[in-house]
């Protein structure tokens, strides 16, 4: 029959899943802001299309 972990294999690996869903988190944050500024600057461009004026500039 397989062993149970102890509790301080168990604490360190809670520890482990509370980490990685710590920055699974802030990556699913920065992924929602990246993809607002990209909308942000597809409207710009496209404001700037309608306008006849340039076209905005990437950076």
């Amino acid at each position: 029959m397989k062993q149970l972990p102890d509790e301080s294999e168990l604490l360190e690996i809670l520890e482990l899943v509370k980490a990685a869903e710590a920055k699974a988190s802030e990556m699913y944050e920065f992924s929602k802001t990246m993809a607002h500024n990209t909308q942000i600057t597809a409207t710009k461009r496209e404001e700037a299309e309608q306008l006849d004026g340039p076209p905005f500039a990437d950076n």
